[in-house]
């Protein structure tokens, strides 16, 4: 066992042992100095703050329908998001964000995250936004002001906010299932639901030019990656069969084109063409000028996914209801072998 996977599972034990503590430390570090019992009317809203803490890239991407919609939603208010990395920032440029602050909760960060919250007490919030209401999410909201503290009910953290509501809704998918607290609040349909990146036109410019310089030939241009975490990770062979079975597959010929990272260094072939960005909105705006984007339920597939590529999602072991690739015309896959794509990768021309 890798010691990744052994803190990842010491983690979660540490979580169910401390669940019914929880309570407990959200009233010690209480502040209801400006909690207000009755619902703002959207019209004295002029201060919002959304709360994320979360370090997985797919799970911060998933916020941006939400953040979107509170955008759509509250148009004339100061929308401050708070998030916990600083490589999380750049997800959200172009969406009309007002202001990003990072928190960098953790014990090695401790005064830097100290100070963020004591900057924050001395602001005005009129509406606070805890649309997943993890336990750092709660302890946070917990300890600032605000006059609305809005999240979705949880039993061991209602405590932590002046409301919290019980999803009623159908929207499943992880990017969906939170804006019915919106719904909630405004009592208004919905505006057309988007969960794409917003390239500046440089970028846009940058990803084409970097598509140009990795391959500017007549093939199917389609872009792998390997990586994964834990179950949800493919062997190499594996994917040796999975890159036959795909061009056994397809009507056109395929130029294949890895995605390599500081996990993945090494390509699967030298028969592949290789491409590597560590800037996300670099990357991500090359992997929209690619024909197809092929990847298990990670970071770089819901990246892809948010950058408007026909993808195809290989799920080992999560729900792709829940967390699976959402374009028109991508496709997640459980049963990947015994699956004709001919029809799918026509489609994605």
């Amino acid at each position: 066992m890798s010691v990744k996977i052994w803190l990842r599972n010491f983690d979660r034990y540490r979580r169910r042992k401390m669940a019914t503590l929880e309570p407990l430390l959200y009233r010690l570090f209480m502040n209801n100095s400006q909690n207000q019992s009755h619902l703002l009317q959207k019209k004295d809203v002029s201060s919002i703050l959304i709360i994320r803490n979360n370090k997985r890239i797919g799970n911060i991407l998933f916020l941006i329908p939400f953040v979107k919609q509170v955008r759509a939603s509250y148009p004339n208010a100061k929308i401050t998001l708070l998030l916990s990395q600083s490589w999380q920032k750049s997800i959200f440029e172009n969406i009309g964000i007002d202001e990003i602050l990072v928190s960098n909760f953790s014990f090695s960060k401790v005064v830097s995250c100290l100070k963020l919250i004591r900057s924050l007490k001395r602001k005005s919030i009129d509406l606070m936004l805890v649309p997943y209401s993890s336990a750092e999410d709660s302890f946070i909201a917990s300890v600032l002001p605000a006059k609305n503290k809005i999240s979705s009910h949880s039993e061991n953290r209602n405590e932590c906010f002046t409301h919290t509501f019980k999803n009623d809704f159908e929207l499943s998918h992880m990017a969906f299932n939170k804006l019915f607290l919106i719904k909630k609040l405004t009592h208004e349909e919905l505006s057309k639901v988007c969960h794409k990146l917003a390239f500046s036109e440089s970028e846009e410019l940058l990803g084409m030019k970097d598509r140009s310089l990795v391959y500017d030939g007549n093939k199917k241009l389609v872009a792998f990656f390997r990586g994964a975490r834990g179950k949800k990770q493919l062997s190499n062979q594996q994917w040796k069969d999975i890159l036959i079975k795909f061009e056994e597959d397809s009507i056109e010929p395929i130029q294949w084109v890895e995605i390599l990272s500081s996990d993945i260094s090494q390509p699967l072939s030298n028969q592949s063409l290789i491409y590597q960005n560590n800037n996300l909105r670099l990357l991500a705006s090359f992997l929209k000028n690619v024909d197809t984007f092929i990847s298990c339920d990670t970071g770089p597939l819901h990246l892809a996914d948010a950058a408007g590529v026909n993808c195809i999602g290989l799920f080992t072991h999560t729900n792709s209801e829940i967390y699976g690739v959402i374009n028109g015309h991508s496709l997640n896959l459980h049963d990947w072998y015994h699956t004709d794509i001919t029809e799918h990768f026509s489609v994605m021309a």
